[in-house]
């Protein structure tokens, strides 16, 4: 098959392409002008110098494509250098974008890659692709926003599209969450925040690249489907597996909740009073604190998928990998 894909210089990206054109397809990556450098040669990719926000750019590149697989996104809830229209231009106006100009070229499957960040915090445990949607902040409902434009295509135009909600991905070559919370464990930073469990859902990067072709292969035009694992982690057990990845033995310093909201708003402020970008945010604490539960039942049913890498063995392997690369 021909792909075209969008995101190609992210994290999921490289190792969707290593995945696909070791199977044999080929892959169009859509990169913006000056990125090229940041994808290693693969055979069987082709580069395709185009921007999302710019429609003109986009002109011809689905021709032949027999599916789109759309991952490019500005930001994450951690982000604190984005404005909300900033946000919208690329995660919504961007989706807008190149689904036009798959529908005007008749690809044939589109799968558009949202976040379980469109849902917010839910109370309904677990929560399922039928639970209201309440975005805890600027990214997140800029990813609702993008599923919406997008069902509408659905709708009133016939796009061929399914939407798939990642939980957090992670994986050897993350630059997000999983390295900034190693980063805090090296140093003795990695606080034990409250008494609650703390549920976390979290998928490996080869367990996401399955949901997303299984997605692809069998999902249908206007459904979403959850691509976590099948349970969350207590966010204490992923800081426990991530120091004994690390070697280290030192007990965590417990911090009460109160405590840690009213240091994050602190630090936000300040940080924002000097102009640089705060490592933490109240709404950070808040997405920590909560329980997230996701039901993967409707992507098993009807979509086949079963994640196999469990948290012990993928965090331990990303470890390993950010203290060979020397990241850590």
């Amino acid at each position: 098959m021909n792909y075209l894909i969008t995101g190609a210089t992210g994290f999921v990206g490289p190792h969707l392409i290593k995945r696909l054109t070791t199977e044999g397809h080929t892959c169009k990556c859509l990169v913006r002008q000056g990125s090229e450098k940041k994808i290693p040669a693969i055979d069987g990719m082709t580069i395709i110098s185009g921007d999302i926000t710019k429609p003109d750019t986009l002109i011809g590149i689905a021709e032949d494509v027999d599916c789109l697989l759309h991952l490019a996104t500005l930001g994450h809830m951690s982000n604190f250098t984005v404005t909300e229209a900033m946000f919208h231009e690329i995660n919504v106006q961007g989706t807008i974008d190149i689904m036009s100009e798959a529908l005007r070229a008749g690809v044939k499957r589109i799968v558009h890659c949202s976040s379980v960040a469109a849902m917010g915090i839910c109370d309904e445990i677990p929560s399922t692709e039928k639970t209201e949607c309440n975005p805890h902040h600027p990214y997140g409902r800029s990813k609702l926003q993008a599923e919406t434009e997008v069902l509408k295509m659905v709708k009133e135009n016939n796009l061929p599209a399914s939407i798939i909600r990642f939980s957090m991905v992670y994986g050897p070559g993350d630059t997000r969450d999983i390295l900034k919370l190693t980063r805090m464990a090296k140093k003795g930073l990695f606080p034990k925040v409250g008494k609650r469990p703390k549920l976390t859902p979290l998928i490996h990067v080869q367990d996401a690249i399955d949901g997303l072709l299984l997605a692809c292969e069998k999902g249908a035009s206007g459904e979403i489907y959850l691509i976590t694992n099948k349970s969350s982690e207590p966010f204490d057990t992923i800081r426990k597996i991530i120091q004994e990845a690390l070697g280290l033995k030192q007990r965590a310093v417990y911090v009460p909740e109160w405590a840690a909201l009213t240091m994050a708003s602190f630090i936000e402020k300040v940080f924002s009073l000097i102009g640089k970008t705060p490592p933490v945010s109240r709404k950070n604490i808040e997405s920590t604190l909560a329980d997230r539960v996701f039901s993967v039942e409707k992507a098993t049913r009807e979509l086949g998928f079963n994640p196999k890498v469990i948290p012990s063995a993928g965090l331990h392997e990303t470890v390993k990998w950010y203290m060979d690369n020397k990241w850590i």
